[in-house]
């Protein structure tokens, strides 16, 4: 990950989701490299593993070769996983995004926000291996990123953008910790001080302490 990318994620669920189960971390490591990828402009900067989790017509839109650019980011982006449900394969989940509270550190210092005051709602489809195996580590910790393959032979079947499920969007807005209004937003920019840098949750374990 790199240095500059210095904002966090913090996720929720609706009740009876496993946010620390198998499926859900193999979501979670996903949706994470998929922005710190965008973001950076470099498959390098997701999670290891994931490139042989995601087929590169998968990727097309960030596997770019250019270096990353020295631009700067704070913040928290919240993630919360709304609905999951069992295929014949592995597992489909609808996604809540609020991008929200991402900054980027201007030239002269104030914080520009990145993201809309709208939360969106996509999905992401994950098959599981022929096999499964017991998880390679726990799924939480204080790190905001983890050090070693935790995709297991889970393998990303589509990611959409945009959930077809028109409600999901306004299910997605009301579980976002903090009101439409009271969020941070471009048409206000710019912003003498960040949103607050959240420890990530669940986070990812220190593995050398495993």
């Amino acid at each position: 990950m790199p240095e500059s990318t210095g904002f966090t994620y913090r996720w929720s669920a609706d009740p009876g989701i496993d946010l620390y189960g198998q499926p859900a971390t193999v979501v979670r490591a996903y949706v994470e490299s998929y922005y710190l990828a965008i973001n950076a402009n470099a498959l390098s900067a997701t999670y290891p593993g994931f490139a042989e989790a995601v087929a590169q017509s998968k990727r097309a839109d960030f596997d770019d070769p250019v270096d990353p650019t020295d631009r700067r980011y704070v913040g928290t982006q919240f993630q919360h996983l709304m609905w999951m449900t069992p295929t014949e394969h592995g597992w489909f989940a609808t996604v809540c995004t609020g991008d929200y509270s991402v900054m980027e550190v201007g030239e002269d210092g104030k914080f520009y926000n990145l993201g809309s005051k709208y939360v969106n709602a996509e999905t992401v489809e994950v098959t599981a291996p022929e096999v499964l195996s017991a998880p390679s580590a726990v799924s939480s910790g204080p790190e905001r990123a983890p050090t070693i393959n935790v995709f297991d032979g889970w393998k990303l079947a589509e990611h959409a953008k945009g959930a077809r499920d028109q409600s999901a969007y306004s299910e997605c807005d009301s579980r976002m910790p903090d009101a439409r209004d009271a969020r941070p937003q471009k048409a206000n920019l710019p912003h003498d001080t960040p949103y607050p840098t959240l420890a990530p949750y669940p986070g990812w374990p220190r593995y050398d302490e495993n």
